[in-house]
């Protein structure tokens, strides 16, 4: 499937506005925002592919992404797998919303407030499946009226497709992004010299 050129622009102009965001909101975003533009941009190349592909390449940017996790979390000590499942959370987002920006004219600001908006149960839905990106010893949740909800929010609905199977990715990776900020928070202060 060819990249439509309005979806290229869109990733391209969110490559160069994360470029400039540094500590500012969930620590995937500013993980993120400490590759270089030419990373950013393979990587979400990638993740137009698949979310396999995308993983590959996040994966090789290893010491930069615990280089650049270090650096937003203020801590050496974050577990590597973790540094990037953190950045993968924020590159899907990236994707996705440039994606249903392209498509749907739906923004990431409409997203993140469909997000917002949601009920305690659909967020916990969504937080429970997000959660097996950091412990795949659980279960998620596949509740259908979950991704309705946040689907009819934006105007969607399943039958939309590929726009209502980006936005189900778009707020997995949010959740997992949020389960991120959590767990990074929780880690254990660091022993003092």
């Amino acid at each position: 499937m060819a990249p439509s050129r309005a979806l290229l622009a869109g990733l391209a102009a969110a490559v160069s506005l994360a470029g400039g965001v540094a500590n500012a909101g969930p620590l995937s975003a500013c993980v993120w925002s400490k590759l270089p533009a030419a990373e950013q941009a393979k990587t979400l190349a990638a993740y137009r592919q698949n979310m396999a592909a995308g993983a590959t390449v996040l994966d090789r940017l290893g010491g930069k992404l615990k280089a650049a996790t270090k650096a937003c979390a203020k801590r050496g000590d974050v577990p590597p797998d973790w540094v990037s499942t953190i950045a993968g959370s924020e590159a899907v987002q990236t994707t996705m919303a440039a994606a249903l920006q392209a498509e749907k004219r739906l923004d990431r600001p409409r997203l993140d407030a469909a997000w917002a908006a949601a009920p305690a149960n659909v967020l916990a839905c969504f937080r429970a499946t997000g959660r097996l990106a950091f412990f795949p010893n659980g279960t998620g949740c596949a509740d259908p009226i979950a991704a309705a909800w946040l689907l009819k929010r934006l105007g969607l609905d399943r039958s939309q497709q590929p726009a209502a199977q980006q936005a189900i990715y778009y707020f997995n990776a949010k959740a997992i992004g949020e389960w991120g900020d959590q767990l990074v928070a929780r880690l254990p202060p660091k022993p003092k010299r």
